[in-house]
C-alpha cells in the first residue's frame, strides 16, 4: 500500500482549525410543574421510618440508614431555601416503632396536625420509608492472560417513600423515588463473593438520598438543566468569546453583529452563529429571572 505523506505546514493547518472552538456552559430554566398552597412559607421534616424496629430484618446497617435520614433532610433544605420567604426545620420526633413497608400510606393526620403546631409549620414533608439494599451483575471479561475471567459488578440501590401533608393533615402528594450507583466491580472463580456492606456506604447513601428528595420536591421549584454550546475562536472571535464566557454576552453583540458582514464568509458565518450562542446566553438569563420573579411573588 502506498503511504502518502501530507506537507507539515498542511498537518498543523488542519489541526489548528480542528482546535478553533472552545465551548461555552449553558443553563436553561423552567418554571414548577406543580404549585404549592399559597400560604406555604415554613417546611417541617419529620422521619416516620423507625429503622430500629425489631420487626423489621435484623441486618438493618443502623448507621446506613441514619444516612439517608441526613441526606434526605439535606436534599429538601437545599431546595425549600432556594425561596426567600421559606424557612425549613427538622423536628426532633420520631415515631418510634412506626414502620412502612412499601407504598402503604398510614393516614394519621392528628400526628400531623399536633406537629406543625408544635413547630408553627404550613407543611409537613414525612419519610415514610427508606429500602437500602445491594444488587450485583456478573459477566464474563476478557483476561490479559487470554481467556475469560468471571466478574461482578456491584450496585448500591436506596428507594425512599415521602409524603407531603398541609398544618390540617391533608395529604398534597406522595412521591416515591429510587436512586442507584455503581460501588466496585470483584473478579471471582465461580461468583460466589459477597458484597460491599450497605453500613459501610454511608457517604453514598447520603447522596442517594439527597438526590432522591430533591426529585421528589423539586418539581415544586423552579428548575435548570445544563447544556454546551460551541463558540468559533480565532483572531477578534477569540476576544469577544471571553465576553460571552465571562458573563457580560451583551457586550459582544454589537462586535459580533459587525462581524456577520465581514467579506470572508466563514469568518461572517462563524460570527452569526457565536452570536446566536450569546443572544441564547441572554434570553436564558432573562427567562431565569423571570420564572423566579413569578415564583417568589406568587403569594403576593
Amino acid at each position: 500500500m502506498k503511504k502518502i505523506v501530507l506537507p507539515l505546514a498542511l498537518v498543523l493547518t488542519a489541526a489548528l482549525a480542528s482546535s478553533c472552538s472552545t465551548m461555552v456552559q449553558m443553563e436553561r430554566t423552567y418554571p414548577p410543574e406543580t404549585t404549592l398552597p399559597a400560604d406555604s412559607g415554613r417546611f417541617i421534616f419529620v422521619n416516620f421510618y423507625d429503622y430500629q424496629a425489631p420487626d423489621l430484618v435484623k441486618d438493618r446497617h443502623e448507621e446506613g440508614y441514619a444516612a439517608a435520614v441526613k441526606g434526605y433532610a439535606i436534599g429538601l433544605s437545599g431546595l425549600v431555601q432556594k425561596d426567600p420567604r421559606a424557612v425549613f426545620m427538622i423536628a426532633d420526633t420520631l415515631r418510634k416503632g412506626f414502620t412502612v413497608l412499601s407504598m402503604q400510606y398510614p393516614e394519621f393526620a392528628d400526628t400531623v396536625r399536633a406537629i406543625c403546631e408544635t413547630y408553627g409549620a404550613n407543611l409537613l414533608v414525612a419519610l415514610d420509608s427508606i429500602r437500602l439494599w445491594v444488587d450485583w451483575e456478573v459477566y464474563l471479561e476478557d483476561s490479559d492472560e487470554g481467556g475469560s475471567i468471571l466478574a461482578k459488578d456491584f450496585w448500591l440501590y436506596a428507594n425512599t417513600y415521602m409524603t407531603l401533608y398541609t398544618a390540617e393533615g391533608e395529604v398534597l402528594d406522595r412521591c416515591a423515588g429510587e436512586k442507584n450507583t455503581y460501588v466496585k466491580s470483584k473478579y471471582t472463580i465461580f461468583g460466589m463473593i459477597g458484597g460491599p456492606n450497605v453500613g459501610n456506604q454511608k457517604e453514598r447513601i447520603k447522596l442517594l438520598a439527597e438526590a432522591a428528595a430533591k426529585d421528589c420536591i423539586g418539581k415544586y421549584y423552579p428548575f435548570s438543566d445544563q447544556y454546551t454550546s460551541k463558540l468559533y475562536s480565532g483572531g477578534e472571535l477569540t476576544k469577544l468569546n471571553l465576553l460571552i464566557t465571562g458573563g457580560k454576552p451583551e457586550e459582544a453583540i454589537g462586535p459580533l453583529t459587525e462581524l456577520t458582514n465581514s467579506s470572508s464568509p466563514s469568518l461572517a458565518s462563524k460570527a452569526e452563529h457565536n452570536l446566536a450562542v450569546a443572544k441564547e446566553i441572554i434570553e436564558n438569563k432573562r427567562i431565569a429571572e423571570e420564572v423566579w420573579s413569578r415564583f417568589k411573588g406568587k403569594e403576593e
